[in-house]
């Protein structure tokens, strides 16, 4: 077991302000693509990626570039008919683009702006859901349904290794992120957490909070920062739930998970 004791305490509005560095930007954008939903910079912030719905049935990808002298666009159909679009980074010049319908499933696709042109570089088997790039070489995707965790290859986007946590035998996953280059953590529907490795998809151990430990009380999510883990923790005092978030250091969550290997 992973215990975690070196926790600090962090006030919410450091978590949940974000600035937004796109309103400069959309103050002047003509919509009359469609209602944008949806947007992303990349890591070069060479590139805006944006996301119109034109209906229903269709929503409307575009890329400019920081002077908006490169510009290109594709339409994509929505098979769920209404879903929720979200971007994920992959590359300067490529993004991850997920359709995704609660249980009516999943569906991502990978975009690449090449030659002035947008086009669809690969299309992802239905409910295998892109999470980060583990390296140059690899990325982690995930399907909720079966549990499976996936490596695949950035290059070709070829299935590399897989992994089924026999946690899962009688849980669900509930979302995954990524620590460092070396280590992932993700948690289950009961609020189990497990740190494992990204090279091998090998589980680490499971991992626990000292300071959210106890029958009315548990961790429901995380939220990340360049240097820090910052944990959601929960307990209930007399029927009425209070939460607060409690932060450890990476750099310190990497030492406990050394010397537990």
């Amino acid at each position: 077991m992973i215990y975690l004791n070196r926790l600090n305490k962090v006030n919410e509005s450091a978590v949940i302000d974000y600035p937004n560095q796109f309103e400069n930007f959309f103050e002047n954008l003509d919509t009359k693509e469609g209602t944008l939903i949806c947007c992303h910079q990349s890591q070069g912030n060479n590139l805006t990626w944006l996301v119109y719905r034109k209906n229903d049935h269709k929503i409307r990808i575009e890329v400019r570039d920081e002077k908006n002298v490169q510009y290109s666009y594709l339409d994509l159909e929505d098979c769920f008919v209404g879903s929720e679009v979200t971007f994920k980074g992959f590359s300067d010049n490529r993004i991850i683009v997920s359709l995704t319908a609660g249980q009516d499933g999943s569906q991502d696709f990978c975009l690449e702006f090449l030659n002035h042109e947008l086009n669809v570089r690969h299309q992802f088997p239905r409910d295998l859901a892109y999470f980060f790039t583990i390296d140059e070489e690899s990325s982690l995707l995930v399907n909720f349904y079966t549990t499976e965790f996936y490596k695949i290859s950035n290059h070709d986007f070829q299935i590399k290794s897989s992994q089924r946590f026999p946690v899962f035998e009688q849980d669900g996953l509930s979302n995954v992120w990524k620590i460092n280059n070396s280590y992932g953590v993700f948690s289950t529907t009961e609020e189990r957490w497990f740190v494992f490795h990204l090279k091998t998809l090998e589980l680490v151990d499971e991992m626990m909070l000292d300071k959210c430990r106890g029958e009315y009380s548990g961790v429901d999510t995380l939220f990340q920062t360049s240097n820090q883990l910052i944990f959601r923790c929960y307990q209930y005092n007399e029927g009425t739930k209070e939460v607060e978030y409690m932060s450890v250091e990476k750099r310190d969550l990497e030492s406990v998970i050394e010397k537990t290997s």
